[in-house]
């Protein structure tokens, strides 16, 4: 009976949720004072409106990072990649016009 139990509940834990938290600032605004981004779990993404100067990654789940980009809707390619080893580092760079958030 247990084995059977867990077998069900196996497939539910596998597809919870991988939230993260950014915090984004464009020029001028010091690191971690910009606005904050959370994001409910892999597949989100979007744009920023002014382009981004810095970035802090405030959660990241396991498996997962964050991707920012130097052109809008995820172009350029990757410029600064944020997974578990970044959290709670000020990242300088960009700009940045978008992000994705993506899981393994």
């Amino acid at each position: 009976m247990k084995l059977v139990v867990l077998a069900s509940i196996l497939p539910a834990l596998a597809l919870a949720a991988r939230p993260g938290q950014f915090n984004v600032a464009p020029s001028g605004v010091a690191c971690g004072k910009g606005t904050t981004i959370s994001v409910p779990d892999a597949g989100a993404k979007g744009n920023f409106n002014p382009a981004q100067s810095t970035v802090v990654n405030l959660k990241v789940s396991g498996n997962c990072h964050i991707s920012l980009y130097p052109q809008a809707n995820q172009g350029g390619g990757v410029s600064q990649r944020l997974n578990t080893d970044t959290t709670g580092t000020c990242i300088t760079g960009g700009p940045w016009k978008s992000y994705g958030y993506y899981c393994d």
